[in-house]
């Protein structure tokens, strides 16, 4: 009797979880179609994977609404994680106060120097940017000498990537939310490849 009693609780369980999960995907507010298509910079370019084009998406939906990313995709994401520390209440804050801005666009140019770096560093189980003035010389002037570069590790997700970029926890000068935030960035390349430390990472580099 008892064994019975307990397979029908967890059956209640599952029926409430599904049942609620249901309810939070009905009542989750949506893009407005046209801010989802001027944010899909990047769907023609053939160069990148699916989940290296949604990298793009998500950082220019943020960029273009700002207030809207919060209400859409941060709540949401706070809601399923369970996630409420001072760090994501900041960007709550730092979100309410930004202005939408232009969308990124991809730059085969940046897709491939961020794909470099990621190959190189993943392969020596390193973190980091290693000797990026250095790096950079030879391809900044193309940007307007404006470039800065974000390296996530361990997600190989791209609303993950993004949101851990944003959230920047123990980045004391959050200096990965600002890159994606500036409004003087117009083209950035994506990278995410595998990562012998850390199983992946996302390397992504900005350029004005």
């Amino acid at each position: 009797m008892q064994r019975t009693q307990f397979n029908y609780s967890l059956l209640l369980l599952f029926i409430f979880c599904v049942s609620a999960n249901s309810f939070a995907q009905k009542n989750k507010k949506n893009w407005d179609p046209a801010i989802l298509a001027k944010a899909n910079t990047a769907k023609d370019d053939a160069t990148l994977t699916v989940e290296e084009k949604k990298v793009i998406l998500y950082m220019n939906l943020v960029r273009l609404d700002p207030a809207a990313f919060v209400e859409i995709e941060l709540k949401h994401y706070m809601d399923s994680t369970k996630l409420n520390d001072g760090y994501t209440k900041s960007l709550i804050k730092t979100l309410a106060a930004t202005k939408p801005m232009d969308a990124v666009a991809p730059s085969k140019a940046l897709n491939d120097f961020a794909k470099e770096h990621a190959i190189k560093f993943g392969k020596e189980n390193k973190i980091g940017h290693g000797n990026y003035k250095d790096r950079i010389k030879n391809i900044i002037g193309n940007y307007n000498n404006a470039m800065a570069e974000n390296c996530d590790y361990g997600n190989d997700n791209a609303f993950n990537i993004v949101m851990s970029l944003l959230i920047d926890e123990d980045i004391k000068d959050l200096a990965h939310r600002k890159n994606i935030l500036n409004p003087i960035y117009k083209f950035v390349g994506v990278s995410i490849k595998p990562h012998k430390g850390y199983e992946w990472n996302c390397v992504t580099d900005f350029g004005g």
